[in-house]
């Protein structure tokens, strides 16, 4: 098999007496969506806050391909090529569709500033490519958001701003995506279009592996290709959608009995 995108070894992560993350450990590998579910309080953010950098975790080890990402600043990891979402919007009500996603290309942009100094033809260049870049990237998700390159991104209505957080996060054309709890605050229609979506991600980013935390059981199933179930920052299974829904720790703790399971 080849060589893993992320490693996650034993990962630990203390806050003062509570153990948030317990000895947790996976890997993602290129093409795949491996999802992260579990009861909320399960650790699930917390998984996501220390490999983009925001913790350090206290114990254990994350690679990105071989190197070892510890403690590194988000900036340092998101330049790497590691990029998420978060459960909470973080667009940027103010300006356009077409600024948030130029935003989400400035770790891969070159030399902007010195060029915005002394060679205005190259910062012209980059720019139009750019935004020739942005807007076909606009255009795989929605034709809308395409056709709306200069409405303001306070404006779009929550589906729409989903779509436009995965344009930004993508811009950058990062090796791993994290999506923390897309579907959080979508009516059904949306949630099938998010599904969609997060399957074109890997259609228009051959290679790119994908971490899905998400509370909505129909999403996980169609997207992801391995879970990891947490409890209590433990891991108490792992597997395919078939296999974890039908652990009775599963059930147990996060999708009710079987019976309750079987009429969401």
């Amino acid at each position: 098999m080849a060589e893993p995108l992320l490693t996650v070894a034993n990962l630990t992560m203390k806050f003062g007496g509570l153990t948030a993350i317990d000895n947790v450990s996976w890997t993602l590998h290129e093409d795949e969506i491996l999802g992260i579910i579990g009861p909320n309080g399960a650790g699930k953010t917390t998984v996501f806050n220390v490999v983009s950098g925001l913790y350090t975790p206290t114990g254990g080890e994350i690679r990105f391909r071989e190197t070892l990402i510890n403690g590194l600043p988000p900036h340092k990891i998101a330049k790497m090529g590691i990029k998420r979402t978060f459960q909470q919007s973080r667009l940027f009500d103010t300006i356009s569709v077409l600024d948030n996603v130029l935003i989400g290309m400035a770790t891969i942009s070159k030399g902007i500033f010195v060029n915005s100094l002394f060679r205005r033809d190259l910062l012209s260049k980059e720019l139009a490519l750019n935004i020739k870049d942005g807007l076909e990237l606009l255009h795989h998700f929605s034709d809308y958001l395409a056709e709306n390159l200069y409405r303001r991104a306070g404006d779009l209505v929550p589906g729409e701003r989903r779509k436009l957080e995965i344009c930004r996060a993508l811009a950058s054309n990062p090796d791993i995506l994290l999506l923390d709890e897309p579907a959080a605050g979508m009516d059904p229609n949306e949630s099938a279009e998010l599904m969609d979506d997060i399957l074109k991600i890997r259609a228009l980013k051959k290679g790119i592996g994908i971490i899905l935390i998400e509370h909505d059981m129909a999403v996980v199933q169609k997207t992801a290709n391995f879970i990891v179930v947490l409890s209590y920052g433990k891991e108490i299974a792992r597997g395919t959608f078939a296999e974890v829904s039908s652990n009775p720790l599963v059930q147990e703790a996060y999708l009710g009995s079987e019976s309750e399971y079987a009429r969401s």
